[in-house]
C-alpha cells in the first residue's frame, strides 16, 4: 500500500480540524471495529465530566472490550481508553509508514469536557 498521507504534507496547515478533514478524505475507507496492534484515526468526544481529551486521536489500538478499547495515543504519549458510543466518526486504518508521516502533521486538538 502506498503512503496516503505523504501527498497531502504540502496541503497541511497549523489547523488540526482542517487537517483532520483532509487525512480522513484522504484514507477512505474505514473500519468499525480496530485491531490491535493496528494503527488508527478518529475522530472522538469523551464523556466523563471534568477530563482533558483528544478529539483527533492518533492511536496503536491495544486492547478491544464490550464497552470500546484502549490504544496507545501518540499526541498523550500514554495509554487511553475509547468508549464505543463517544467514536463520532468511523475509525481509519493507518499503515505503519502513514502513521508514521502522521506524527509530523498537527492533529491532536485538545478538549476538555
Amino acid at each position: 500500500m502506498s503512503n496516503r498521507v505523504e501527498p497531502l504534507l504540502i496541503v497541511f496547515g497549523t489547523d488540526p480540524t482542517r487537517n483532520m478533514s483532509l487525512l480522513l478524505d484522504a484514507i477512505s475507507p474505514s473500519t468499525i471495529v480496530p485491531k490491535p496492534d493496528k494503527y488508527y484515526t478518529f475522530v472522538y468526544k469523551a464523556k466523563t465530566p471534568g477530563i482533558q481529551y483528544d478529539q483527533y486521536p492518533l492511536v496503536i489500538c491495544n486492547n478491544i472490550f464490550s464497552w470500546g478499547f484502549n490504544a496507545y495515543n501518540e499526541h498523550w504519549g500514554y495509554i487511553r481508553q475509547y468508549s464505543w458510543n463517544e467514536v463520532l466518526s468511523n475509525i481509519y486504518e493507518l499503515s505503519e509508514e502513514e502513521f508514521e508521516t502522521c506524527k509530523s502533521v498537527p492533529l491532536a486538538k485538545f478538549r476538555n469536557t
